[in-house]
């Protein structure tokens, strides 16, 4: 089965909660403590998360350019399976989060924003021996570039690594449909969709994508 996890950005954690409770309601299967979340209320965010969801698997996205072993360390003790390390930060701070991981059991995400060479990148975190890859494209690139897809870097890079892959970046109920059937293993779910009516509409998207990713063989 393919995974959907749901971006918690909003910085309070009475709003995340909330919109935890609806995704999980819809079968979101991992629960991402957003930066938005993270900045705003800290390693607080992440144990909010925990004490609600024992079970849900917590994503912590620390976007860390430095400090990869202590900042790895403090959310797994907070209670985070992954945390976010970006590739531009370098060898060194990702070799120190797969230390933290080795040592501690939080694993590692690395998101290669911003790369000209994606495909060489993942390559580079498949020797290092990261956890997951995440292929996104951020909010002001959209924004800006409206004409490209958070799909773009998703073949090639599919048909060069055995990692596994997360699509972030925008994604429609389509996009998330075309990742899976791609090849990626998970989507991680935000706006326009998060937190969208964060009601009866968001629950019903989300569903939606769900369904497909159960459908999804791995």
């Amino acid at each position: 089965m393919g995974f959907v996890q749901i971006s918690l950005d909003c910085p309070s954690c009475e709003e995340a909660l909330k919109l935890a409770r609806l995704a999980v309601h819809a079968g979101v299967h991992w629960l991402e403590a957003g930066t938005g979340l993270l900045l705003g209320s800290g390693l607080e965010g992440i144990r909010a998360l925990r004490r609600e969801f024992p079970d849900r698997p917590i994503i912590a996205d620390t976007k860390t350019m430095d400090g990869g072993y202590p900042l790895s360390k403090w959310c797994g003790n907070a209670g985070a399976d992954y945390a976010v390390i970006m590739s531009a930060a370098g060898e060194h701070v990702i070799r120190g989060a797969l230390r933290c991981r080795d040592e501690f059991g939080t694993k590692v995400m690395v998101d290669t924003m911003y790369e000209k060479d994606q495909v060489g990148v993942c390559r580079k975190c498949e020797d290092l021996g990261v956890d997951y890859i995440v292929l996104h494209l951020g909010f002001e690139e959209r924004a800006i570039e409206s004409t490209r897809s958070p799909l773009e870097y998703l073949e090639a890079v599919r048909k060069s690594v055995s990692l596994p892959i997360q699509v972030v970046g925008g994604l429609s109920i389509a996009d998330s449909i075309r990742a899976f059937e791609m090849g990626a293993e998970s989507v991680a779910i935000g706006s326009p969709i998060v937190p969208g009516d964060a009601g009866s509409k968001m629950v019903d998207d989300l569903r939606q994508i769900v369904d497909v990713a159960n459908r999804t063989r791995r």
